[in-house]
């Protein structure tokens, strides 16, 4: 009897080996992307090396932005922005504290999450046109401000501007990764550590409690679920993870420039994840590739950068129109069909 019922529990290891394998089977495609990322970005140059730094994190943003779209039917047009949120929280911090710089990025990841947060409050009443609308007369507003008084580069006061004349302090980063090849190996364990991060949360019961309001106000209160709170969480989570692509950003660069958060890159970049296909959790890093590095490829062919713009707006055409679940889910549509043809299911 004691036989039997130990031979009916389950061991202690099988379901963290279970979570892991379909973790790894539903992702096998971004797993291998962050591999060759590690193996080949080494080997670049270090304009290229700077280019997937920028690219790692504006996917980690990106992933907001799609949580949002995907998992509560909201249309966020603050991505960039709320990036630039969380890269100023970085910088004064940095200046004002001098923490390593771990604790810089853990606490503007949560700052920016707290902003967001705010910035979701009006969606207790509005979504929709509504609110992607709110959002993006956010980034405008921000825009304004930092063109106008820029970000923090080591002076005093609560904006942390240097005056007069004196030289612009740079953001310090990591001591264990101090050159360029260092700090992107460094963003891409970070953006790892995200994504896994994101998975976890969007298969809990948080998760959960998103998918059953995208299926409408009522299931959810049928389901006991506390919409209000449920949908901060989901604010509060792609806050941070704007901030911490904000953070890794102005550690790249060690400085930040506010021309570079215009609203309409936020634009872009949510038009960018509909392209990738916001349902997958690879969809944040086709974004960021095709937001950073599809523009340096441009140019390193002679081709004008802008162009991009020209492509972008009829992939999102053929996305809408033909494609919905985007890059991304051709993609696993395509891997299918060939493990399929390799394994003899289509004889």
């Amino acid at each position: 009897m004691a036989m039997s019922e130990t031979s009916r529990t389950p061991l202690p290891h099988a379901a963290p080996r279970g979570f892991l394998a379909a973790a790894a089977s539903q992702h096998g495609g971004l797993i291998t992307a962050f591999f060759l990322m590690a193996l080949i970005v080494p080997f670049l140059g270090s304009y290229w090396i700077k280019n997937f730094t920028s690219m790692i994190a504006v996917a980690i943003a990106a992933q907001g932005v799609a949580l949002l779209h995907a998992r509560l039917g909201f249309v966020s047009l603050a991505g960039i922005a709320m990036m630039g949120v969380g890269g100023w929280f970085g910088l004064r911090l940095a200046h004002a504290t001098g923490l390593p710089f771990e604790i810089v990025l853990v606490l503007a990841a949560l700052c920016t999450g707290a902003a967001g947060v705010l910035l979701g409050l009006p969606a207790l009443k509005h979504r929709g046109l509504i609110y992607a609308l709110i959002t993006l007369m956010f980034a405008a507003g921000f825009h304004v401000v930092v063109s106008s008084i820029g970000f923090p580069d080591g002076g005093s006061g609560f904006w942390g501007r240097i005056d007069g004349s004196a030289e612009r302090q740079l953001m310090a980063r990591p001591a264990i990764a101090a050159s360029d090849l260092a700090y992107f190996l460094y963003a891409l364990a970070i953006a790892a550590a995200a994504f896994t991060a994101t998975h976890i949360v969007t298969k809990s019961a948080v998760g959960r409690a998103w998918a059953m309001i995208r299926a409408g106000d009522a299931v959810a209160h049928a389901a006991g679920v506390r919409i209000g709170i449920a949908r901060a969480k989901a604010f509060g989570l792609a806050g941070a993870l704007a901030g911490v692509g904000g953070c890794l950003l102005a550690g790249s660069i060690g400085q930040l420039d506010g021309r570079s958060f215009d609203p309409v890159q936020s634009l872009l970049l949510y038009g960018l994840v509909i392209i990738a296909g916001p349902w997958s959790l690879a969809a944040a890093l086709i974004a960021g590739f095709l937001y950073r590095m599809f523009p340096a490829i441009l140019d390193s062919w002679g081709v004008d950068g802008d162009i991009a713009i020209t492509i972008f707006g009829l992939a999102l055409i053929h996305a809408i129109v033909s494609a919905p679940r985007g890059i991304a889910g051709q993609l696993h549509d395509l891997t299918s069909a060939i493990q399929n043809r390799l394994s003899g299911v289509d004889r």
